[in-house]
C-alpha cells in the first residue's frame, strides 16, 4: 500500500510539476486540438458571378474550457488561384496554435482568376486578392457578431489576429491596410463591381479590424498603407531565398509574367520601424518560399516565433527564459551606407564581422582594430546580413548598401 501511496505521489507531483512549466499562449497546454469543420461564415460571388458559400475550420485546445481567448482568423496559401483550408501546412499551424490556448479559424476563401478577363492578369490578380480581404473581413465580422449571440467559440473580441500563409499573409496584410478610398483608386480594382471597402461576403454592420496581421511569407502591395493603420501590429516570417513572393520588394510573377509589385517581410518590418509600428520579423536565411510547409524543424521554429511573439503581445510579458536581445546594445550605421559602416559596440571584445549574401554566401569578413570601420565601396548595391560576433556577444543586422 506504501508503495501504491507513494508511486502515485510521486506521478501526481511529476504531472504537477509539468502544468506549472507550461504557460499557455507559450507552450501546448493541451496534448492535442479539437476541430469544428465546415462552418458557413458567407457568401459572395466567385470570379465567374456565381454564388459560393464561405466556409471555415473551427480549432480549440481539446478539453479547453476557457471563454476568453484570442482569436486567430488565418488563410492558406496558394497565390490566390488555388489551395483550400484543409491545406497539411495550414492545418499543423492551426492545431498547434490551438494546443497553445487560441481559438483558431482556418478559413475557404474565393479563389480563380478570368485568364481572359478584359482588365488583363493585373487586375484580375488585383480583384482576386481583393475579394479574399473582402471574405477574411466577412469572417472577422462573423465571430464579433456570434460574440453578441453569446460567444459559442469562446473568443475576445479585443485580441482577434488576422493573416496566414504566403497569399493568406497577403491577404491579411489588405484587409487590415487596404482601407482608404484614396487608397484603393490608386490600384487596379473596380470597387463597384466586387462591393467596395467593406464587401458584401456577410456579417454587416460588424467591425473587421483586428490587433494583429501574421504574415508567414506575405506582403503588402504598398507600404504605405500601413501609416494609417500605426496601431496594427505586425508578427512576420520570410525566406531570403523566396522565388514567389519577394523578401524585399519586386514584382509577384505568373508563368514569368510579372503581375503585382509586392513588399515582403523585410520590406514591411523596415517600414513598421520608420513608422512606430510593433513589428517582429524572422529571416530564414537562405530559404525558399514556405519552407515549413516540407521541413517539420521550419515548422517548429514558425510556431515557436508566432506564440513566442502572440504571448508577449497579448500578455505584455516576456517570455521566461528569453533574454533581452543583445543587439540594443550595438548600433550600425550608416544604414544605408555608401562607403563605410561604423560599428558601435558595448564593451572590450575580439569582434570580428561577416558580411553575408542573403543566400547565406559569405562576401567579406575581417576583425576591428583601432576602429569600428568597414569598408563597403567594395561591395555593390544591395541588401546583406552583416554578423558581427565576439567572445561574450555576438549580434546581426540586416543593411542595406547603395
Amino acid at each position: 500500500m506504501r508503495r501504491i501511496l507513494l508511486a502515485t505521489l510521486i506521478l501526481f507531483t511529476v504531472l504537477l510539476n509539468k502544468v506549472q512549466a507550461q504557460t499557455r499562449f507559450l507552450d501546448a497546454i493541451f496534448d492535442s486540438a479539437v476541430t469544428n469543420p465546415n462552418i458557413q461564415y458567407g457568401k459572395a460571388l466567385n470570379y465567374l458571378g456565381q454564388n459560393q458559400d464561405l466556409f471555415l475550420d473551427f480549432y480549440e485546445g481539446q478539453t479547453d474550457t476557457v471563454k476568453n481567448r484570442p482569436l486567430l482568423v488565418l488563410a492558406h496559401g496558394g497565390s490566390f488561384v488555388q489551395g483550400n483550408k484543409a491545406a497539411t501546412d495550414i492545418t499543423k499551424l492551426c492545431r498547434e496554435l490551438a494546443k497553445r490556448g487560441y481559438a483558431v479559424a482556418s478559413i475557404q476563401y474565393r479563389l480563380g482568376v478570368n485568364i481572359a478577363g478584359t482588365g488583363g492578369l493585373t487586375q484580375e490578380f488585383t480583384h482576386a486578392v481583393w475579394r479574399g480581404a473582402q471574405d477574411g473581413r466577412a469572417a472577422v465580422r462573423f465571430f464579433r457578431k456570434s460574440f453578441e449571440e453569446g460567444n459559442p467559440y469562446g473568443i475576445d473580441t479585443s485580441k482577434i489576429y488576422v493573416g496566414g500563409i504566403s497569399a493568406g499573409g497577403v491577404l491579411g496584410m489588405h484587409m487590415q491596410c487596404l482601407d482608404l478610398p484614396s487608397e484603393l483608386a490608386s490600384v487596379n480594382v473596380d470597387t463597384v463591381a466586387i462591393g467596395g471597402i467593406e464587401g458584401n461576403s456577410g456579417n454587416p454592420g460588424y467591425s473587421y479590424r483586428a490587433k494583429g496581421v501574421i504574415s508567414l511569407c506575405g506582403a503588402i502591395s504598398n507600404v504605405s498603407w500601413m501609416l494609417n493603420n500605426k496601431d496594427i501590429k505586425l508578427i512576420s516570417m520570410h525566406g531570403t531565398n523566396d522565388q514567389t513572393v519577394p523578401y524585399a520588394s519586386d514584382y509577384f510573377k505568373f508563368f514569368n509574367s510579372p503581375i503585382g509589385f509586392l513588399q515582403g517581410g523585410f520590406s514591411m518590418d523596415s517600414a513598421a520601424q520608420k513608422m512606430g509600428i510593433t513589428s517582429a520579423f524572422h529571416t530564414f536565411y537562405g530559404a525558399d518560399h514556405v519552407p515549413f510547409s516540407t521541413n517539420a524543424l521550419y515548422m517548429d521554429t514558425t510556431v515557436k516565433f508566432v506564440s513566442k511573439e502572440l504571448y508577449k503581445q497579448i500578455t505584455g510579458l516576456i517570455p521566461t527564459g528569453i533574454q533581452n536581445n543583445t543587439e540594443t546594445a550595438f548600433d550600425v550605421y550608416p544604414n544605408p551606407a555608401n562607403s563605410s559602416l561604423y560599428i558601435s559596440l558595448p564593451k572590450v571584445d575580439d569582434y570580428t564581422y561577416e558580411i553575408k549574401s542573403l543566400e547565406g554566401k559569405s562576401i567579406k569578413s575581417g576583425g576591428f582594430s583601432n576602429s569600428n570601420e568597414i569598408g563597403v565601396s567594395d561591395i555593390k548595391s544591395g541588401i546583406y546580413i552583416l554578423v558581427v560576433s565576439g567572445k561574450i556577444n555576438s549580434f546581426t543586422k540586416r543593411i542595406i548598401i547603395q
